[in-house]
């Protein structure tokens, strides 16, 4: 008797969702939150605006007041507010500074677009107010009552404008500024105020010293309590030959030769800003001088290109200049006295001057001699000189004198007997000692230097 199958009960299973399944999920998840990012981006950019999106929603502060025609300007009078007065003449596109007895000067021309682009262009960065009698108990502290510089520009068709400037406005690089075109308070830019803040002794132009490297054989510099003395000597191929002669005496190399001869001609006075007097001295750090340059320079030609462009061909006379490095004038700048007159120059230009440091001068290889033999040295001494020389001489052995006889080198030939036991001549079927002859084995055989020394300066002659 058959009975029927029991029907088995599987357990439940519990399903799991492939790998290929999940990914696709975590990719249905990230793009439905971009499509959600992107469409609510504009509501969060307009409740959470960025700093970069607030400043540019501001309105620009910065206005052109006023353009005159600089064809038919005529002058520009600046007054500082401790009484110096200056008029500059605009003639053929250039400032002219006018003297007390009706001379002229031509002013600098690196000046000249600044201070043209001041007095022509009214141009302000922001509004104080548009009526001056708002503020007029506060003129004072803006330093516009009395101004601190007063401009006034004329034209050859009859017009007249007025400028007024103040002090430096808190926390900017603006001052206070007002024209005679409205009744309003402005703020400036710094370059404006710079332009009119120039004494007329700044405004002309400086005459550079001549300094050809080519035509300097001395040199002296003096660093806070180190001092280095050189000489110099061209060879008339660009090249210059250097010799320290204090701290120590020794020859310099020739990079460091040129590096210092260059930062030496491409030295450059700036801004005048007058006679060195006892009252400056000590303002101007010449007292105290960061660094003294004394250079010497022979008489002699030498070429530059004028303004013109055209090459000429001058003339020097022998003279020393002397430099003296002061204090320094903010992060860019030195005082510097040259013919008892204080100029501001670029702190760049004088950095090999005021870090002074002579063993970077120094050669590294002073008597390099290539392939030559040392023939002889001299060693300078306190009260003289010793001189050591060099003499060789060469001896032919006997056995050597006549290379045909013998078959083979023999145990006294040098170079034979030093080679390795694989590279002797005998073996290798060659005879080198016949074919050199007396070249190598015979002429070469023994070497002997005999070295003299003389003590210079002694009664007692040579030392042997």
């Amino acid at each position: 008797m058959e009975h029927p199958h029991k029907k088995e009960v599987k357990p439940p299973r519990n399903r799991r969702f492939s790998r290929r399944a999940r990914l696709f999920m975590l990719l249905g998840g990230a793009l439905v939150l971009a499509v959600a990012f992107v469409l609510l981006l504009p509501g969060i950019r307009a409740r959470f605006p960025s700093r970069f999106a607030q400043e540019a929603d501001k309105p620009s502060t910065f206005r052109t007041l006023d353009t005159g025609d600089v064809n038919v300007l005529d002058t520009i009078t600046v007054c500082h507010q401790d009484g110096e007065t200056y008029t500059l003449q605009y003639r053929d596109a250039e400032l002219y500074l006018i003297g007390d007895n009706g001379s002229t000067e031509i002013v600098n021309e690196s000046y000249t677009e600044e201070i043209l682009d001041a007095a022509t262009l009214i141009a302000v960065q922001d509004t104080v107010t548009a009526d001056v009698s708002e503020v007029n108990d506060y003129l004072a502290d803006m330093g516009l009552q009395p101004p601190r510089i007063t401009v006034r520009v004329t034209y050859a068709n009859g017009r007249e404008v007025n400028l007024q400037l103040g002090s430096q406005v808190p926390n900017t690089t603006y001052y206070y500024y007002r024209w005679s075109g409205d009744n309003g308070v402005y703020m400036c830019d710094n370059g404006v105020y710079e332009a009119f803040e120039y004494t007329a002794k700044m405004l002309l132009p400086v005459e550079q010293p001549t300094l050809v490297p080519a035509l300097i054989d001395r040199l002296s510099l003096q660093d806070g309590g180190m001092r280095m003395e050189c000489t110099f000597a061209a060879d008339g191929t660009d090249a210059y030959l250097g010799t320290m002669k204090a701290p120590y005496s020794y020859p310099m190399d020739s990079d460091a030769t040129k590096t210092l001869l260059s930062a030496v001609e491409n030295f450059r006075l700036g801004t005048k800003m007058g006679a060195v007097t006892a009252e400056n001295r000590a303002q101007y750090g010449i007292d105290q001088p960061t660094a003294v340059l004394d250079v010497h320079q022979q008489k002699g030609m030498y070429t530059k290109i004028d303004s013109a462009g055209v090459l000429q061909t001058l003339q020097t006379e022998e003279q020393t200049v002397r430099l003296k490095i002061g204090a320094k004038d903010g992060e860019f700048f030195y005082f510097c006295e040259y013919a008892g007159e204080c100029y501001r120059v670029s702190s760049f230009l004088v950095t090999a001057f005021v870090q002074l440091n002579p063993d970077s001068y120094l050669s590294r290889a002073p008597a390099d001699m290539g392939n030559a033999s040392l023939a002889s040295i001299t060693a300078q001494l306190g009260s003289g000189a010793l001189d050591v020389r060099a003499v060789y001489t060469e001896h032919e052995k006997p056995e050597n004198q006549n290379p045909e006889a013998g078959g083979d080198c023999g145990a006294d030939c040098a170079d034979c007997h030093n080679l390795p036991r694989n590279h002797h001549p005998r073996r290798s079927g060659a005879n080198r000692c016949k074919r050199r002859g007396t070249d190598r084995c015979s002429g070469k055989a023994e070497r002997s230097a005999a070295i003299r020394r003389r003590l210079l300066g002694h009664q007692s002659g040579a030392c042997h």
